[in-house]
């Protein structure tokens, strides 16, 4: 598959969940941002080429980080 594959962190019921873009469940939730984020930064880097974002809850980007290079881009798909 050509592309990245997309991770997010963002609140939920007083809690971080982390989840895999095209995945109906969460792959985990969290008390703290920082521990969503590191296990997000996990996933992603085992996922390359991945991207991870973090935002509000309001879809305000708050962070994002990439991971690998995406073929795609560099074969000018």
């Amino acid at each position: 598959m050509l592309g990245r594959h997309s991770y997010r962190v963002h609140p939920s019921d007083a809690r971080w969940v982390v989840l895999k873009e095209g995945e109906a469940e969460p792959r985990a939730r969290f008390d703290s941002r920082q521990a969503a984020v590191e296990e997000a930064c996990r996933l992603a880097a085992a996922d390359q080429p991945s991207r991870l974002t973090v935002d509000d809850g309001d879809g305000r980007i708050l962070e994002e980080r990439l991971f690998g290079a995406d073929l795609a881009q560099e074969l000018g798909a």
